[in-house]
């Protein structure tokens, strides 16, 4: 298919609108635990939409505007992604009110604290004429 002007400027366009499509599905958490309803509902209607349009160009022929569409998800995305930007409460940037924040996550299992050293720890050797010295960072074990 040849490139005229009205192909251009659709693709212009659907690239510009795909950009903040690609932006919003970035600062949605990847964790489904931190995406409340609402974001979830909102990110599965923007990407069912993409999704729609995207398919209906390919069918229709029309390879640069999708290609267009696909940069702009893509740039959208990569913005998104910024470390400094990402790390930014999602809430505020994909949907507005009370439950846009995301839920708060649930206390560690009791296995993932360190285990503890039983009170004997120093006193464990001493019979046996082996003292024990525990630097910061590591434990040596010294025979007398």
């Amino acid at each position: 298919m040849e490139v005229t002007t009205v192909s251009t400027v659709i693709s212009v366009v659907l690239g510009v609108i795909c950009a903040p499509c690609g932006l919003f599905l970035g600062l949605v958490p990847m964790k489904a635990d931190l995406v409340t309803a609402k974001q979830s509902k909102a990110s599965q209607m923007v990407s069912f939409i993409v999704a729609i349009v995207f398919i209906g160009l390919l069918v229709a022929g029309h390879d640069l505007e999708t290609w267009a569409m696909v940069i702009g998800l893509v740039i959208g995305f990569a913005v998104a992604k910024i470390p400094a930007l990402h790390a930014m409460d999602p809430g505020c940037y994909c949907t507005s009110g009370r439950s846009s924040s995301p839920r708060k996550r649930l206390p560690l299992p009791s296995a993932s604290r360190k285990p503890r050293r039983s009170k004997l720890w120093p006193y464990l050797f001493a019979e046996s004429g082996i003292s024990t010295s525990v630097s910061r960072f590591s434990l040596a074990v010294h025979i007398r």
